[in-house]
């Protein structure tokens, strides 16, 4: 029966459910904290034959992907606008255990975290904390690159754009190894460049979380408490954290796990990599905190997250390469650009918003769709095939059902 008919699915559908309807059962170390307050949907208009259609297929997807990889587990969700469409954990919490995924198991997010950071700078700039093209030096007097014109250039749209100016993932490996980042960060000054700020694309985690120092600077407050109060605890993101003692902590994880070869998983020890990097790779979260959060994102909290701030991070900075994956998975792929914590496609004529995550034993993938106010969360806790597959396959089947709809509509 495999490991999801021998211990059963943690499941509940949810369909055009209103946010503020839903009531989670937190855990003992999360703080319970006052709904947001959205606005009145009694007016709100969908097609529910066409999201219940493309729900169910898409479930059925799922499952078959999951029992076909014997995958551990994973958690979803897919939201319009304001409304939560579809809520459901598979599998379990650790392979060959019996705690099943929920809705508040909590799992890394890895490079997902990098749409936070992004989002805080925008909420930041909105309180003229600081602005976008602030050159990093008038925070960071001390920080240099090797050359010193490239370093008086190098502003905050350069690091979250990854237009830094340096070598792909510059020192990303010394995270690899533990190395913290406080450590890390006077080396920069050792490494040649590639070019100028702003002119080539070049991912990074060390210079992105440059971001992290930048904040403090012109807040005086440290990011972890800066995310808490500006994102976390108004979005009532109840479980989610930014630091390892608090996943390490939590009583509802859900464990990495690497591949043991012959359709088995080995699960892993929780560890502390790349928290000290947290505005590259440090946000830790449930599927029912990234409910909020793409709620949040489709710009339904415009007094918590400002729409020039969305605005400005879901703008393309720099045309970047279609990588093998890409077009593997992505069919009808366009043009492929960054903005500012975002990865942005042109598929199927549409502009998608996305960006996937991983981090050892953990994959996480989430995209919105900001023309239809749709958006969809994907977090497991293993690296598996299905974590390349499963949004680019939500974004085929909503298209494919759009059209077969628009022809009904037509003929009718």
């Amino acid at each position: 029966m495999g490991i999801y008919g021998k211990f059963g699915l943690s499941v509940i559908l949810i369909v055009f459910i209103i946010v503020t309807a839903i009531t989670l059962n937190s855990g003992s170390n999360s703080v319970v904290r006052e709904q947001p307050k959205i606005s009145d949907t009694n007016n709100y208009s969908y097609n529910k034959t066409f999201y219940s259609k493309l729900i169910s297929d898409y479930d059925t997807f799922i499952r078959n992907s999951t029992e076909a990889e014997h995958l551990p587990g994973l958690a979803l969700v897919i939201v319009k606008d304001n409304q939560i469409l579809f809520i459901k954990g598979y599998g379990v919490r650790e392979y060959g255990g019996n705690d099943s995924i929920d809705l508040n198991t909590v799992f890394r997010l890895g490079s997902v975290s990098k749409g936070f950071a992004s989002v805080l700078t925008g909420i930041l700039v909105n309180d003229k904390k600081l602005s976008w093209n602030d050159h990093i030096i008038k925070y960071l007097p001390d920080f240099t690159l090797k050359n010193p014109d490239y370093t008086k250039q190098l502003t905050i749209r350069h690091i979250l754009s990854h237009t830094s100016g340096l070598p792909m993932h510059t020192y990303t490996n010394m995270l690899d190894y533990d190395v913290p980042y406080d450590q890390i960060k006077p080396l920069i000054s050792l490494v040649d460049p590639v070019g100028p700020p702003g002119k080539e694309y070049s991912y990074q985690n060390v210079i992105y979380s440059l971001i992290g120092d930048v904040v403090y600077s012109a807040t005086d407050q440290d990011y972890q408490k800066l995310i808490y109060n500006k994102i976390f605890i108004p979005l009532n993101m109840q479980r989610a954290s930014i630091d390892f003692e608090s996943i390490s902590k939590d009583s509802n994880v859900a464990f990495p796990h690497l591949y043991a070869g012959q359709n088995l998983w080995r699960s892993q020890k929780l560890n502390g990599r790349y928290y000290t990097v947290a505005p590259a790779s440090g946000v830790n979260a449930s599927i029912s905190d990234m409910a909020r959060w793409l709620i949040a994102l489709l710009g339904n909290y415009p007094e918590f997250i400002p729409d020039n701030a969305l605005e400005e991070v879901f703008s393309p900075q720099i045309s970047t390469p279609v990588k093998r994956k890409f077009r593997h998975s992505w069919k009808d792929l366009g043009n492929l650009y960054y903005g500012l914590g975002w990865r942005i496609f042109e598929t199927c004529g549409k502009k998608i918003i996305y960006h996937g995550g991983y981090v050892r034993g953990y994959r996480a993938e989430i995209a919105l769709d900001l023309e239809e106010k749709v958006g969809i969360a994907v977090l497991f806790n293993c690296n598996c095939k299905l974590a390349n597959k499963c949004i680019p396959e939500f974004w085929e089947l909503y298209f494919s059902h759009s059209s077969e709809n628009s022809i009904i509509a037509l003929k009718n």
